[in-house]
């Protein structure tokens, strides 16, 4: 039987780091040190970079894709997960197979989450609309794959609610 999530007792964080110099890994560890769970977006790393993630709090593991691919594109987008391992669930990773979805499935004691870090790159033409819609499918499918879980989906979808474009149309439309 599943229970309700007890979300008093978990603390999200949703942040876009545009980058992680040393400053930046400063501020995720004081983060960090007050926070549950950690939804990263744009931390610009190489998929051989992934790993530094797991050495801002040794209270916290990580599970993270990059934004580019490592033979071509540049350092930027990629998103990742972090959890305090103290919160005693079981976490399993989910494999999307796109570079702007994480996602991990959360197992506790009568209650499962799953939990998805977005990052969709700024609307500027109708391919970058196509590129929504197609992480909008994704992110469904995922979902769709759990349904008994409670669903935590955060990070950085890059709409403003207040315009009328496709991107926050179609956002919108999905959210509803």
């Amino acid at each position: 039987m599943m229970t309700n999530l007890p979300c008093n007792m978990v603390l999200f964080v949703s942040y876009n780091s545009r980058g992680l110099n040393v400053n930046k890994q400063s501020y995720l560890r004081s983060v960090l040190a007050d926070c549950d769970i950690l939804l990263l977006q744009e931390h610009w790393l190489s998929e051989e970079q992934l790993n530094c993630l797991n050495t801002l709090s040794t209270d916290h593991m990580s599970v993270a894709v990059s934004g580019f691919e490592n033979d071509r594109g540049r350092p930027y987008g990629g998103c990742a997960i972090l959890w305090r391992i103290t919160l005693f669930l079981t976490a399993s990773p989910i494999f999307t197979h796109s570079r702007r979805i994480c996602a991990m499935l959360f197992n506790g004691s009568g209650f499962s989450f799953l939990c998805t870090c977005v990052y969709v790159p700024f609307e500027k033409d109708s391919n970058s609309v196509d590129e929504f819609q197609r992480q909008l499918s994704i992110i469904d499918s995922v979902v769709s794959q759990h349904p008994k879980s409670h669903v935590i989906l955060g990070g950085d979808f890059n709409v403003d609610l207040s315009r009328n474009w496709p991107n926050t149309i179609l956002f919108n439309d999905y959210c509803r």
